[in-house]
């Protein structure tokens, strides 16, 4: 990640609706501070990755409705008083502990309790739905949104990253992009262009039909005119082909597919630029 840059964080609006204590900051480094009651001086966190880009995902609470808690109260109630039940039937009964009487009375009183407290807890869940909000906040997407001048153009409203890594969220390397920039840089990200760099490999070309070579010698014979001391003759020779099928490879005219190293590299820098 670039970090020549000074680091300077903002806050990001959570809006959620109800008040919290809970605050998020991002660094134009592309890094994540949170601020709690357990970490009020702030604590760096990674967060977690969706599809490859860091994302921050939290889910935030309210204060329960009065209603709402009025009845977990009551349901509350109703749990001691047969926990009560059943201390008082252990203390007092005059059942044998061993006899069968026994063991169904006590038996029922905690099976009504344990009905209770299932039954409570998801009212809870319920009842906390609906005052809580899923915070999904992707961290490319933070950190334009604070650090980058948005642009005039209203199509701009995607966010690329210049060196193709997902995770390196410095603001040097996002850029707002559109719909057309969007797809014609997914055309030229390096995987892409790793894919066909193997079908050169597999999937033969019409201009080449027939000939004595393959993609393997069009490569060698590339690698061995970049180095240089060698002929043009000598390869035709050593190949068993005209000058001119050699000249054609160097000058791109045939096996124009098969690229060397050197090759892509040059492409991969062009298309940064």
């Amino acid at each position: 990640m670039l970090m020549k840059n000074k680091e300077i964080w903002k806050e990001y609006p959570l809006d959620l609706g109800f008040p919290t204590d809970f605050k998020i900051e991002f660094s134009n480094l592309g890094r994540i501070k949170t601020y709690s009651q357990l970490a009020p001086e702030g604590n760096i966190i990674k967060g977690s990755l969706q599809s490859g880009f860091p994302i921050f995902r939290a889910t935030f609470t309210d204060a329960l409705k009065p209603n709402d808690a009025k009845k977990l109260e009551e349901i509350d109630g109703e749990i001691l008083e047969l926990n009560s039940n059943i201390k008082d039937f252990q203390s007092t009964t005059e059942l044998s502990k061993k006899s069968e009487e026994y063991k169904t009375k006590l038996q029922d009183l905690r099976k009504n309790r344990d009905a209770l407290v299932k039954k409570r807890s998801q009212m809870n869940s319920k009842f906390r739905k609906k005052v809580s909000k899923y915070v999904a906040i992707l961290v490319h997407k933070a950190v334009a949104e604070l650090f980058l001048e948005k642009p005039a153009d209203k199509s701009k409203k995607f966010i690329i990253h210049l060196d193709f890594d997902k995770e390196n969220n410095n603001i040097e390397n996002l850029a707002w992009a559109n719909q057309a920039e969007l797809t014609n840089r997914q055309m030229k990200h390096p995987k892409v262009i790793l894919n066909e760099f193997k079908k050169q490999f597999t999937e033969q070309k019409p201009n080449v039909k027939g000939s004595k070579l393959n993609e393997y010698d069009v490569l060698f014979i590339k690698n061995k005119l970049e180095k240089g001391g060698i002929t043009i003759k000598k390869l035709a020779h050593q190949f068993g082909v005209s000058d001119m099928q050699i000249h054609r490879i160097k000058t791109g005219e045939n096996w124009s597919h098969v690229k060397t190293v050197s090759e892509l590299k040059a492409e991969y820098a062009e298309m940064k630029k």
